[in-house]
C-alpha cells in the first residue's frame, strides 16, 4: 500500500483526499457532485486525480468511500418494493412499533408509515420460544405455496423477522433455503444475521430497512467497482460504515443497514482525529456542507455512540456515532412563511442549481448567497478560481426573496439569514452538549466543510467555546477521515441472564465464540489477526426494567475474574452514575454481550510543517469590506497556504483557500500550529 485515496460525497461537493504514504503528504480535488448518479462524480473525480496530481493508479492501495445512497434512499422513499415475513400473529409490528407516544398530548400526531405497507407482509406459521425451543415447527407445505405467491407477484426482495430468532435462527435459515428454491433470484435479509438481538419492533424495523436499501445500495457499489476497474486500480472497494469503522464492498451489499449514516460518520472521526492530533480531548465538531450540517461529541479522546438511530422515523438499532445533522448548510435556501417570519432550509439548492451566485440556474437566496452580500466569500471566484461568482445575482435573490417582503435593506436580510442558520447550527450543538449534561466552555470546537469556518467564531461566541480549531483542509476533511479509520464490525448475542445464572464460563464461551467470528471476518477482508483489537462490554439491568446500561470490561482483566462480581459491582456504579441511584440488593440481569472488533491499519500521520513564521506577511492578499457585528468594517484578507507555523492574524480577518473561507472577528486571534491548524481564540479571554 503506497497511495490512499478517500471520497465524501456531498449535496453539492464530492470531495476527494489522495494520501501519499512515503512522502506522507496530502493533495485535495473537490468537484461537483452528481445527484442523480453519485458515482460518475466519484470516478470522473479520482480520474482528475490521478491524472492532475500524476498518481499512477497501480500505487492505489487502498480507495475508501462514504457515501449517503442509503439515507438518501430511506429519506426519498425510493427503495425495494420489500416483502416482509414474520411469524403469525405479528403482522402489524411495524405500525404498532413501541406503543409510546413521543408527543403524549398531541391528539394530531402521526406515526411514520412503515416502509413495508401491510399488504406485503406475510404471516408463517411457526413459534419460537424465548427460550430458543420450538413450540411450532416451521410449516413446510403452506410457507413454500406462500413463497411461490410471491414468486407470482415478482417481488425479489424479501426481509425475514421470525419471532425469538436472536436465540434460535434455525426457523429462518431453514425459510432463507425454501426462498432460494423457489425465488432463485431473490435477495433475503434476515434478522438474525442482521441484528440477532432481542425487541422485536427494533430488530423487524433495522432488517426492513437493509431490505429496502439493498438493491439500490447494491447496484450502485456495482457500478462504482466498475468504474474503479476502469481506471485500473487494484484496491477493493472499501466502505465508512455508521460506526466509524470500515467494510468492504461485499459486506456492504448483505449488511447494507451499515451505511445508512456513512458519510456523517466520516466527519465525526475526521473531527476526532484532529483533535487528538492538536492535544485536545474535549471537542464538538461540525461539519457544514452544501446540504446539512452534522454535529459530534467527544469527551476524553472518545466519541459518543448511540446503539440506535432514526432516519426518516426509522428506527435502526445499530451501533453509530452519535451525530446530530440539521438542514443547516451553504446550499439552505431562505424563506418567509405565512406568518411573515424568515426561516432558513431545510429545503436546499444543491449542487444543480446551486446557489444563485453559481450562475447554473438557481434563483433563490440561500446561505451562500448571503455571506456573498456581506463580503465573507469572495465576491468574484471560489476553488481557486475554478468556480465563478456573481455577486449581483445573490444581491437580487436576497433582494427580491427576502428583503423586499420584509421590508428590510439587503445587508440587514443577508445577515438575517446568517443569524438565523447559526441558530438552527447552535441549537444542534447543545442538543449533544448542554443536553447531555456537558458544558461547552470546556470544549474546543473543531469545524470543517466548506461553510464550518465561516460560521465556526460566531457560532462558538454564542456557545461561550473558547476555542475553535480549523484544520489545514477544511473543505475536504470528511474525506480526510475516511483514510484514517480501520476496519471495524460490532457483534451482539442477546443472553438474559439473571444474576444467579451467570455464570463466568458461560461469559467467556459466549464472547469465545464472537472473536472467533469476528477474525474469520477480518481474515476474510484481508486483516491479519495481530493486528485485530477487540473492545468488549456487556447491557445489563436491574430485573423489571425495561432498559439497560452498557458496561465496559477488558477481556484480558477477564481472565482474572473468579466470577461476574466486578462487572456487577461496576454496573452498580454505572446506575449512580447515570441515574443518581442504585440498588445492590436488587437482582441484577446480563441482557447482551457486545463485542466491537478493531483492524487497525497504519496511521495517516499529519505532517509538521517545515518551519516557523511568525510573520504572516506574504500572506496577505489585501482587505474588503465585510458585515461583522452590525456594520461593514474593513478586514485583512489571507492565503491559507502563505501562513506558516507560528503565524499569527488579528481580527478582523478572512483567510481564503481552495476549498473553504475562514471568518475572524474583531477581537480574535489566530494562530496556526506545527500541523498547520488555526487555533482562534479572544485575544482577552482564556
Amino acid at each position: 500500500m503506497s497511495v490512499r485515496i478517500g471520497v465524501d460525497v456531498g449535496g453539492t461537493f464530492t470531495d476527494i483526499v489522495c494520501f501519499d504514504e512515503q512522502a506522507g503528504d496530502f493533495r485535495l480535488l473537490k468537484v461537483p457532485s452528481t445527484p442523480d448518479r453519485p458515482s460518475t462524480a466519484v470516478v470522473e473525480g479520482t480520474r482528475r486525480v490521478l491524472s492532475q496530481f500524476e498518481v499512477p493508479a497501480e500505487s492505489v492501495g487502498f480507495f475508501i468511500h462514504g457515501t449517503t445512497v442509503a439515507t438518501n434512499t430511506i429519506l426519498e422513499r425510493k427503495g425495494a418494493e420489500v416483502a416482509l415475513l414474520v411469524t403469525a400473529g405479528f403482522r402489524d409490528v411495524p405500525y404498532i412499533m413501541r406503543q409510546d407516544r413521543p408527543r403524549l398530548y398531541d391528539y394530531f400526531q402521526q406515526r411514520p408509515q412503515p416502509l413495508i405497507p401491510r399488504e406485503r407482509r406475510f404471516e408463517v406459521p411457526e413459534r419460537m420460544l424465548y427460550t430458543g425451543q420450538v413450540s411450532r415447527p416451521l410449516q413446510e407445505g403452506p410457507t413454500r405455496q406462500l413463497l411461490r405467491r410471491l414468486n407470482g407477484l415478482e417481488i425479489r426482495d424479501i426481509a425475514v423477522c421470525l419471532l425469538h430468532s436472536y436465540v434460535n435462527p434455525s426457523h429462518e435459515r431453514s425459510l432463507r433455503d425454501w426462498i432460494r428454491q423457489e425465488i432463485p433470484e431473490a435477495r433475503v435479509s434476515l434478522s438474525s444475521d442482521i441484528l440477532p438481538e432481542f425487541k422485536e419492533f427494533e430488530r423487524l424495523s433495522t432488517t426492513a430497512v437493509n431490505a429496502y436499501v439493498l438493491p439500490s445500495v447494491g447496484s450502485y457499489l456495482q457500478r462504482l467497482e466498475e468504474g474503479l476497474d476502469s481506471l485500473k486500480i487494484p484496491s477493493g472497494l472499501h466502505i465508512m460504515q455508521s460506526n466509524g469503522g470500515i467494510m468492504t464492498s461485499e459486506t456492504a451489499q448483505s449488511h447494507c443497514v451499515h451505511m445508512v449514516l456513512s458519510g456523517p460518520a466520516a466527519g465525526a472521526l475526521s473531527g476526532l482525529v484532529l483533535g487528538r492530533k492538536a492535544g485536545l480531548d474535549h471537542i464538538i465538531s461540525i461539519d457544514v456542507g452544501g446540504t446539512s450540517a452534522d454535529v459530534a461529541v467527544a469527551r476524553d479522546g472518545n466519541l459518543h455512540f448511540a446503539e440506535e438511530s432514526e432516519i426518516a422515523g426509522q428506527i435502526l438499532k445499530i451501533p453509530a456515532i452519535e451525530i446530530n445533522t440539521v438542514g443547516a448548510g451553504g446550499g439552505s435556501i431562505a424563506w418567509v412563511d405565512s406568518g411573515g417570519a424568515l426561516q432558513v432550509g431545510p429545503q436546499s439548492a444543491g449542487a444543480h442549481p446551486g446557489p444563485a451566485c453559481y450562475r447554473r440556474g438557481g434563483s433563490r437566496p440561500t446561505v451562500t448567497d448571503a455571506n456573498v452580500v456581506l463580503g465573507r466569500l469572495n465576491a468574484s471566484h471560489l476553488l481557486g478560481g475554478e468556480m465563478a461568482i456573481d455577486a449581483e445575482l445573490s444581491a437580487k435573490a436576497i433582494g427580491e426573496g427576502i428583503a423586499a417582503p420584509l421590508g428590510l435593506e439587503l445587508v440587514e436580510a443577508a445577515e438575517g439569514i446568517i443569524r438565523v442558520i447559526n441558530a438552527v447550527m447552535a441549537k444542534a450543538i447543545r442538543r449533544l452538549s448542554v443536553e447531555k449534561g456537558y458544558d461547552p466552555r470546556e470544549f474546543t470546537l473543531v469545524s470543517f466543510g466548506g461553510g464550518g469556518p465561516l460560521h465556526a467564531v460566531e457560532l462558538a461566541a454564542d456557545l461561550q467555546i473558547p476555542r475553535v480549531l480549523v484544520p489545514p483542509v477544511p473543505g475536504v476533511s470528511s474525506a480526510l477521515g475516511l483514510i484514517t479509520a480501520d476496519f471495524r464490525h460490532d457483534y451482539v448475542r442477546t443472553v438474559l441472564w439473571k444474576q444467579q445464572q451467570a455464570s463466568l464460563d458461560q461469559f467467556k464461551a459466549q464472547l469465545g465464540e464472537m472473536q472467533a467470528a469476528a477474525l474469520a471476518q477480518m481474515k476474510k477482508e484481508g486483516v491479519a489477526s495481530d493486528l485485530v483489537v477487540f473492545v468488549a462490554a456487556s447491557d445489563l439491568r436491574y430485573e423489571g426494567q425495561g432498559f439497560s446500561l452498557p458496561v465496559s470490561f477488558d477481556l484480558e482483566e477477564l481472565s482474572g475474574w473468579n466470577d461476574l462480581a466486578p462487572l456487577i459491582r461496576r454496573f452498580h456504579q454505572r446506575h449512580q452514575e447515570t441515574y443518581g441511584y442504585h440498588d445492590r440488593q436488587a437482582t441484577t440481569e446480563v441482557v447482551n454481550l457486545r463485542l466491537a472488533a478493531i483492524g487497525r491499519l497504519a496511521p495517516a500521520t499529519l505532517a509538521q510543517l517545515p518551519r516557523r513564521q511568525p510573520d504572516p506577511g506574504p500572506a496577505l492578499e489585501g482587505t474588503r469590506k465585510i458585515y461583522v457585528e452590525g456594520r461593514f468594517t474593513d478586514a485583512e484578507v489571507y492565503r491559507r497556504s502563505g501562513l506558516g507555523w507560528g503565524s499569527v492574524v488579528t481580527g478582523p480577518a478572512i483567510v481564503e483557500q481552495l476549498d473553504s473561507t475562514t471568518l475572524i472577528l474583531p477581537g480574535q486571534r489566530a494562530e496556526t500550529d506545527e500541523f498547520g491548524n488555526l487555533m482562534i481564540a479572544w485575544e482577552n479571554r482564556q
